[in-house]
């Protein structure tokens, strides 16, 4: 009886033990931002819409990760009220991972009118142009028919828009790609990845990393303002980057089913810790491959010397992030197309902005030279931050 007890008091110390580590773990974890954070710098002003004195000169809209449209998406229809105020002076670019849940393989493909369909329609309905650029979803996210099923996308694309380019880099080419907007009298200078080129392991066209680097080198050579786009980010505060946030540690089973809020304490939190620090998904970017991707676009960013203004904007975060960059100016994340795949986001020092909610981006370039960053949601106040990147 006594070896009872004291086996007893043993697995209840351990439990106490455990259950103290979790709330100490918890509270350091704390919550998503289900609500808009600002940077403590960011004024009042800030968090609302302004007037310009200044025409428009170009404007390109920023949205990701919309392959799972819900019926009638709030944010493709604010994403085309946008684009209709200057069509003719806009370019929207789908961020990637444009038809969920495995891109348009064979056995999916006949989902496209319903996944890739409504984006299609925005861009149409709009008169404006589009351009697509693939996420890891369009390579099957991985898988052997990844190749394959990213060809078919981008020949569905082009058959389907009128204004070229429609889809960049050509035939899962990793880039980069360069061109000017608009033409004539470019305002700003598009460079354009496949980042999923560089985690995709089965069928791929070859390319020397060392050939990447120096093109994107080359094309960083400019005075024009540069924005970079690709679906994966440099960094992030969101699952991605290896934020989870409490209710992920003490309900796991949602990360499979959103409804199953069954509370598995302490064990709980041992997904979080081993997709970070185990298994390492290279979706993650604690993932080898992504670090060696990131290493060396962040070595060719830093080259970039004459350009007045450097940004990089990516999906795959299912959440809206606005950073000051260390080697670009700023790091964009608009990966929230689908009202259906909101995900977790914390902060850091550097996010100015971040919030779990649909939404997109637009960079306006005026005539008189000035950069202003919009973030726009689907809700009655459509603006929630304006920031003026170049002055």
């Amino acid at each position: 009886m006594m070896k009872l007890n004291n086996r007893s008091r043993l697995l209840w110390s351990i439990l106490v033990l455990g259950l103290i580590v979790q709330v100490v773990q918890l509270t350091f974890i704390g919550c998503s931002h289900i609500s808009p954070y600002y940077h403590p710098n960011i004024s009042d002003n800030e968090k609302q819409d302004i007037a310009t004195e200044n025409p428009l000169h170009y404007r390109i809209l920023l949205l990701g990760d919309g392959g799972q449209p819900t019926q009638d998406e709030p944010v493709l229809k604010t994403l085309q009220a946008w684009a209709e105020k200057a069509p003719e002076k806009t370019t929207i670019i789908f961020l990637g991972d444009n038809m969920y849940p495995d891109g348009m393989t064979e056995e999916k493909k006949h989902e496209a009118p319903f996944r890739l369909g409504p984006q299609l329609e925005v861009v149409k309905s709009a008169d404006t142009h589009g351009l697509f650029i693939p996420g890891n979803h369009d390579w099957t996210n991985g898988k052997e028919e990844g190749y394959r099923a990213l060809l078919a996308q981008e020949q569905y694309i082009n058959d389907n828009l009128t204004y070229e380019p429609k889809f960049l880099p050509k035939g899962g080419s990793p880039g980069p790609v360069m061109l000017e907007l608009p033409k004539p009298n470019p305002v700003v200078r598009l460079i354009v990845l496949d980042t999923q080129w560089w985690l995709h392991q089965h069928e791929k066209p070859e390319k020397e990393t060392e050939a990447i680097i120096e093109e994107l080198k080359n094309f960083l050579d400019t005075e024009l303002p540069v924005l970079v786009v690709g679906h994966h980010p440099l960094q992030s505060y969101g699952i991605h980057g290896g934020f989870y946030e409490w209710k992920a540690h003490l309900f796991p089973g949602r990360v499979a089913k959103e409804w199953l809020w069954v509370p598995v304490p302490i064990v709980g939190s041992l997904y979080p810790l081993i997709r970070w620090y185990m298994v390492k998904s290279d979706q993650d970017m604690s993932g080898s491959l992504n670090r060696y991707m990131v290493s060396h676009l962040n070595d060719a960013l830093s080259m970039s010397k004459k350009s007045s203004l450097l940004i990089y904007a990516s999906g795959h975060e299912h959440s809206l992030q606005v950073l000051k960059g260390d080697v670009t100016d700023y790091l964009l994340v608009s990966g929230l197309a689908s009202s259906e795949k909101a995900t977790e986001v914390s902060h850091g020092d550097n996010t100015l902005f971040a919030h779990q909610h649909t939404g997109f981006m637009a960079i306006d370039f005026l005539t008189d030279g000035r950069v202003l960053l919009r973030v726009i949601e689907p809700a009655e106040k459509e603006v929630l931050l304006h920031l003026w990147l170049q002055r």
